[in-house]
């Protein structure tokens, strides 16, 4: 019999196949899991060469897989060219002195780059304008993104570089102005700050290959072993430079995370770019598996598409919502179902929900059961009636519980108490036969899976106060664990090859530094990863 190359051991193994630990081991060969056995059985895979790591009462189970990441923008918000201080603003006037003070301590960055700031943490202040960063650093081009990562925030010379001019148009999103007409700094939404978003990502190839280096090190200390690029990739050179760039690296053996790229959906019914692409990406680390599109914004800046009105401002529904007509996105739905792709949607209201739902059935109806993984993301809101169509039409939710803790419970004001009830309705949608697929929306939440986890648990916050208005929705941690490791690869169209710990799948599997069905719920969130395995190799040890 053939021998393994590494073995673990342990008191507390989690397969996610089902709720319940086991005691017993794993064996590896090359990158796949070889046997999972309970007992003493697993020895008879330990050799002379055999590596046996033994870790008694700490957990072991899947590799976390993040099944919503914004991958290329994630890197660079984590590299020293991308001010993250930001995000601790109170008010448009610290947030500027922040920059400025990055600026001053940066001088040799061609651009000043931020992300975070964000509305909910100023109060109800209005949304800053280009004036103040203009006073502040006018000599170079400012580029800050929101929290969420729907709003652009820049300065007149950002404009300027970015080629954002008052006659330029779009076809969804809002390019800001003053009431006299004048441009006011800020962009609404992907397609409106793409020129901007270009600038940001405009990095040579050596520099960007040591940015991902650095990332992929925080994802793996993170347990995070599968992740994806859900920007909605446009079919253009900074895309294609930007998925070349991470080939050489899998190329190389640099490639420590398994990485799912999603194209632009929006505005097309010709998948030849995206079918090509997917010829040319398709291997075990890094594929294109489907596209990408957006239904509504945000509600934090009433560009969220809700089915009634803002509680807050009776006069709209959503501004700009749907951010394209039902029925050219409805036929590029179809379309892209029809070439073998899956389409994953950004839907944050009820509306924007109801709507994807009824666009995924119409593509039923015209291309069958297809059994492509088309997804609904985030899902912030949603009508009860809608909830059960997601086990009906095969449709996956893809969630950050984490968000809701973020969110410091802004619905209420924005949509009211009584439809917050059915905010992050975790619970109900696994009780009416959805599968909850998990993951954090970097860089909107950090990589470390177990502050979400522990969201989703405990719908507390970081000091363990509760969070929304309907504490039922918490979930079991199996169920937590479930929708971070398996539902995760389902979404992905990967459960046959990832998410569960069982004979002949990829040998992606962490170890987590304490039992976390045995501690204390509030926990969860100061639980750490001890060990990362990525394609059977160690990538991370503590």
């Amino acid at each position: 019999m053939n021998t393994a190359d590494i073995v673990l051991k342990g008191n507390a193994i989690f397969t996610a196949r089902h709720p319940n630990l086991m005691s017993g081991g794993i064996a590896l060969k090359g990158n796949k899991i070889v046997a999972v056995e309970e007992g003493q059985k697993i020895d008879r895979w330990v050799g002379e060469t055999t590596r046996v790591l033994t870790y008694d009462n700490q957990l072991i189970m899947p590799g976390f897989i993040d099944a919503h990441v914004h991958y290329f923008m994630g890197a660079i918000s984590a590299s020293e060219h991308m001010c993250t201080e930001i995000a601790e603003s109170s008010s448009e006037e610290e947030c500027v002195a922040i920059i400025k003070k990055f600026s001053d301590t940066n001088p040799s960055e061609k651009r000043i780059l931020g992300i975070g700031w964000f509305p909910a943490n100023w109060g109800d202040a209005p949304l800053p304008t280009k004036c103040s960063l203009d006073r502040a650093i006018p000599d170079r081009p400012v580029y800050l993104i929101s929290a969420d990562v729907h709003t652009f925030w820049m300065n007149s010379k950002a404009l300027e570089e970015a080629g954002i001019t008052t006659e330029l148009k779009t076809r969804s999103g809002e390019i800001g102005h003053f009431e006299d007409g004048e441009l006011n700094g800020l962009l609404f939404e992907p397609e409106a700050f793409a020129p901007a978003m270009a600038k940001v990502m405009d990095l040579d190839t050596e520099t960007m290959k040591e940015i991902h280096r650095k990332f992929l090190a925080h994802i793996a200390a993170c347990g995070v072993t599968s992740i994806s690029e859900m920007s909605a990739d446009d079919y253009t050179e900074t895309t294609y430079k930007n998925y070349a760039v991470v080939k050489e690296m899998e190329e190389a053996g640099e490639l420590t995370g398994r990485i799912h790229l999603y194209t632009r959906l929006s505005g097309v019914t010709d998948f030849s770019k995206a079918q090509g692409l997917k010829g040319l990406y398709f291997s075990e680390k890094l594929r294109l598996s489907g596209v990408k599109g957006f239904v509504d914004g945000v509600t934090s800046t009433y560009t969220g598409y809700l089915l009634e009105p803002y509680s807050d401002r009776p006069d709209t529904s959503g501004i700009g919502v749907p951010i394209e007509p039902r029925d050219e996105m409805e036929a590029s739905i179809i379309a892209a179902n029809a070439a073998g792709l899956a389409v994953r949607l950004h839907c944050i209201g009820d509306g924007a929900v109801q709507m994807a739902l009824d666009m995924f059935e119409a593509s039923e109806k015209v291309n069958g059961r297809h059994g492509l993984k088309n997804t609904i993301e985030h899902i912030e809101s949603i009508h009860p009636d809608d909830i059960q169509r997601f086990a009906e039409l095969d449709v996956i939710p893809s969630m950050q519980p984490y968000h809701l803790t973020m969110d410091q419970n802004e619905k209420i004001s924005r949509i009211g108490r009584e439809r917050c009830r059915w905010e992050w309705p975790h619970k109900t949608i696994l009780e009416k036969g959805g599968k909850l697929a998990f993951g954090t929306d970097y860089p909107v939440v950090d990589f470390n899976p177990f502050p979400s986890i522990y969201a989703a648990v405990t719908r507390c916050d970081d000091e363990g106060n509760a969070t929304g208005v309907n504490p039922e929705e918490a979930i079991g941690l199996a169920e937590a664990l479930i929708a971070y490791t398996a539902s995760a690869a389902n979404a992905y169209g990967r459960l046959e090859e990832l998410g569960t710990l069982e004979e002949g799948k990829l040998a992606d599997i962490i170890v987590v530094d304490r039992n976390l069905f045995t501690i204390d719920p509030h926990e969860i969130k100061d639980a750490s990863v001890a060990l990362t395995i990525m394609d059977g190799r160690i990538i991370y040890e503590r």
